[in-house]
C-alpha cells in the first residue's frame, strides 16, 4: 500500500488507538488527560496524519487475509489442511467447533471496521485545520472507508450471521463499547445502505498511473462488485444484475485472453482483470503474503472434487495444481519456474472480471435467463481451454455454476460462501448440498453418526461467538447451536 506517511505516525496512532479500542490496561499513563482529547492534540492535525491510519486501515485488512482465505476453504471440499499450529482451522474442517476455538474469533475484523470508522470520524475535522483536504478528497476518503467496512461486515454475516453492527468508532470513554448482536437482514441492509453512498462518491481512474494504488485502493469498480456480491448473497437479483452491467459496461474492465491468463497471478494486479487486490510488496519491510510463511506447505487440494480437464484447462499450470498460482511464475508450470525468495507476495485477489460474469450469470438464472447465463459461463470456461455445455434447469445450472466456479477460485478463499450462498437459497431448500459436503469428512460410522446429528442444524454453518466475548459483553446472545 504505497500512501507516503510517516510509519512512526501510524505506529503512535495504533498503540493509542489499542488502548481505546479495550478501554484498559492504559489507565496508569493516560489519567492526566482523556484518551480522546490526547489523539486530536497530538495525532490529528493534517491529512498525513489522515493518510497514515488510511495506510494502518488497509495494514489491518492484511490481519484479516489468513483467516477469511482458510475460512473460505477449509471446511468446503477442495482444500485440507494439516499441521500443529493450523489444528483450530482442522477442527473447524471436521465440524468440531467449540467456542474457545482461537481462530472463531472475530477480532481482526473489528480492527479494520473501528480504524475505518475513525478515519471518517476525524477526516471532517482535519480538514477544517487542513485545506489540502477539499470535500473532493474527503469524498473520497470516506468512500474506500465504506467500502472497507461493508467487505469485513460481508465477512462477519458470512461466518457468523448475526453480528455486533458498529457504526462508531471508539475515540472517547462515552462510546458504547458493548453491543448485541444485530440481525443479518439488519447488518446486510446497512452494508448496501453504505455501499450505495460510496458508489456516488468513489472515484475511477484516480491512481491509474500507479497500478498497485489502481487495484489496491477501493474504486467505484471494487465498491460496485462488493454491492453485486452483497445482493446476491441477499436474493436480490434485479439489483445485482444492475450493478454487475455498471461494471460491464464501463468497457475498463475485461477477461484476460488465454495467453495471458497467468497475468492474473504473476505479477498481479492485471490491468484488464484486476478490480480489487489485497496488496503485498517484499521488498516492503519483509511484507510478504502469509501462505508463503507456512500454509503452503500445510495445505493440499483435492482435484478428484474439483474435476478439471487436466489435458486443457490451463487453470491446472501444466498439471502443477491451482496451487502453482501462489507459487509459480509462468503459466503452464513446465519450466519449474518458481518464486524467489524475495516474491512471497502474491496479492490476495478480492474481485476481478470473471467473478462479474459469474455473479451476473447466477442472478439471470435465478431470474429464468439461461440462455445469457449460460453465455456468460461460457467466456470463462472456454477462455481456459476447456469445452462448455449449456444447461437450462435452475437445478442443473446451478450445480454446473458451482462446479465451475470451483474450478475458477479454486484455493482463492471462496468455496465455502459458494457452498453456503447455494444451500441457503430460499430458506434452505438445499440444505443437502452442505450437509453432504460436511459428512463427507466424517472418518469413520461413529463420526458420521455424530456429525448427522450436528449439521442438520443450519445454524452448525456458522461460528460460534468466542467465549472470550461472551465473558466480556454481556449483550451478546451466543448462535444457539453452540448454547447447550
Amino acid at each position: 500500500m504505497k500512501i507516503s506517511a510517516s510509519r512512526n505516525k501510524i505506529k503512535i496512532f495504533l498503540a493509542l488507538g489499542a488502548c481505546l479500542l479495550w478501554n484498559t490496561g492504559c489507565n496508569d499513563w493516560i489519567d492526566i488527560e482523556p484518551e480522546n482529547e490526547l489523539i486530536k492534540q497530538e495525532f490529528w492535525k493534517t491529512s498525513d496524519d489522515i493518510n497514515s491510519v488510511i495506510a494502518a486501515t488497509y495494514d489491518a485488512l492484511r490481519g484479516t487475509m489468513e483467516k477469511s482465505l482458510l475460512m473460505g476453504e477449509v471446511r468446503a471440499d477442495f482444500i485440507s489442511i494439516s499441521g500443529g499450529i493450523f489444528g483450530d482451522y482442522e477442527r473447524i474442517a471436521a465440524s468440531d467447533i467449540s467456542t474457545t476455538n482461537g481462530v472463531a474469533n472475530w477480532s481482526s475484523y473489528y480492527n479494520v471496521i473501528n480504524l475505518a470508522n475513525t478515519v471518517m470520524h476525524y477526516a471532517p475535522i482535519v480538514q477544517k485545520e487542513d485545506k489540502t483536504l477539499t470535500d473532493e478528497v474527503i469524498d473520497d476518503i470516506k468512500s474506500e472507508m465504506l467500502f472497507l467496512r461493508a467487505l469485513n461486515y460481508f465477512y462477519l454475516v458470512r461466518l457468523w450471521k448475526d453480528v455486533p453492527l458498529v457504526l462508531s468508532p471508539t475515540v472517547s470513554d462515552t462510546v458504547e463499547f458493548y453491543l448485541p448482536k444485530s440481525e443479518e437482514r439488519v447488518v446486510l441492509n446497512q452494508i448496501v445502505s453504505d455501499l450505495k453512498v460510496a458508489s456516488a462518491l468513489a472515484f475511477t481512474d484516480k491512481f491509474a498511473n500507479d497500478i498497485s494504488l489502481l487495484k489496491g485502493r477501493a474504486n467505484k469498480y471494487a465498491i460496485q462488485a462488493l454491492m453485486a456480491d452483497v445482493l446476491l448473497w441477499s436474493e436480490r437479483y434485479n439489483e445485482c444484475i444492475t450493478y454487475c452491467d455498471s461494471i460491464m459496461n464501463s468497457g475498463a474492465l475485461g477477461l484476460e485472453p488465454s495467453n495471458d491468463w497467468f497475468k492474473i497471478y504473476y505479477p498481479g494486479n492485471s490491468r484488464l482483470e484486476s478490480i480489487f487486490e489485497l496488496q503485498y510488496d517484499d521488498d516492503f519491510d519483509g511484507q510478504e503474503n502469509p501462505i508463503y510463511v507456512s500454509l503452503l506447505n500445510s495445505l493440499s487440494v483435492n482435484l478428484s472434487y474439483i474435476d478439471y480437464d487436466r489435458q486443457n484447462d490451463i487453470r491446472m499450470s501444466g498439471s502443477k495444481g491451482p496451487l502453482w498460482k501462489y507459487v509459480g511464475t509462468d503459466e503452464t508450470g513446465l519450466n519449474q519456474k518458481k518464486r524467489t525468495d524475495n516474491e512471497r507476495d502474491a496479492n490476495f485477489i478480492y474481485y476481478r472480471y470473471a467473478d462479474i460474469l459469474f455473479i451476473k450469470a447466477e442472478a439471470l438464472a435465478e431470474t429464468g435467463n439461461f440462455e445469457e447465463a449460460n453465455y456468460l459461463v461460457r467466456l470463462i470456461a472456454e477462455r481456459a481451454g476447456v469445452s462448455y455445455t449449456p444447461t437450462f434447469s435452475l437445478v442443473n445450472f446451478r450445480n454446473t455454476l458451482l462446479a465451475e466456479r470451483g474450478r475458477e477460485f479454486a484455493a482463492e478463499g471462496k468455496r465455502w460462501y459458494d457452498v453456503l450462498r447455494f444451500a441457503k437459497k430460499n430458506h434452505f431448500e438445499n440444505k443437502q448440498l452442505i450437509m453432504d459436503m460436511l459428512l463427507s469428512k466424517a472418518t469413520d460410522a461413529q463420526k458420521l453418526a455424530v456429525m448427522r446429528s450436528k449439521v442438520v442444524d443450519t445454524m452448525s454453518y456458522y461460528l460460534p461467538i468466542h467465549y472470550n466475548e461472551i465473558q466480556v459483553n454481556k449483550k451478546l446472545v451466543q448462535n444457539p447451536f453452540y448454547d447447550r
